[in-house]
């Protein structure tokens, strides 16, 4: 079996991984799941701590109504691109007395306004998967996308790498806090390979002698320039 094939101005891999990624793609959730309580970050079912201060690259988002049975997602109904999210009312399941009660005893709504946001760690390319339906998790996303969209007005092709931070909240239940997802720099989502060094690098190298003298004078990185 032959590992690379000739392309047209290339040479790609015909291993078999890309077409396995695929699959991985199209899940809801991607890689390890990473979840926000009480001004802390954690990954995964273990809920292991994240370290402090962790970045990483915010690949993308989406937003979908979430239906919950027994303690877990039985359900996705995902946003269109271009189209609003369905009204509540349009899901079904509005009998109250039908719900399963909360960690409040109280009964809740099996459908939760969702927002999502997969993530990669720019050294290992490992995925992660931030799903939130609090309103301070939320208004998190919203306010990374409005940066987002900011900033792809004049580089559209602009991906943030965040930190995981934790910010204050008042509440009607008192002083609480709210994830965070601070942009510390820009990468480039175009054609981005990894170097030896783990920093990302748009793809392809340049092919001519004057560009790759030029290129070895400066930082071999994509940030965005300002």
């Amino acid at each position: 079996m032959n590992a690379i094939a000739q392309g047209k101005n290339s040479l790609v891999p015909v291993d078999g991984w890309d077409d396995t990624a695929a699959e991985a793609e199209a899940r809801v959730i991607r890689g390890l799941l990473l979840k926000f309580s009480e001004a802390r970050w954690f990954i995964g079912k273990e809920s292991e701590p994240v370290k402090e201060s962790r970045q990483l690259v915010a690949v993308a988002t989406a937003a979908a109504w979430v239906r919950w049975q027994g303690g877990k997602p039985s359900e996705y109904r995902l946003r269109e691109p271009g189209v609003p999210m369905p009204e509540r009312e349009q899901l079904g399941d509005c009998d109250r007395e039908s719900w399963e009660s909360g960690s409040d005893g109280q009964p809740r709504d099996p459908w939760q306004s969702t927002r999502l946001v997969h993530l990669i760690d720019p050294h290992t390319a490992e995925a992660f998967t931030f799903s939130t339906s609090s309103v301070g998790g939320i208004e998190c996303v919203v306010n990374l996308a409005d940066q987002i969209k900011r900033m792809r007005n004049t580089h559209p092709n602009a991906v943030p790498l965040v930190e995981l931070g934790a910010a204050p909240m008042k509440t009607k239940h008192g002083r609480k806090s709210k994830p965070v997802l601070r942009v510390v720099g820009w990468k480039n989502a175009v054609n981005v390979a990894f170097d030896q060094q783990d920093q990302l690098l748009p793809s392809p190298a340049p092919e001519t002698p004057a560009q790759v003298a030029a290129i070895r004078g400066h930082d071999m990185d994509d940030d965005i320039p300002f």
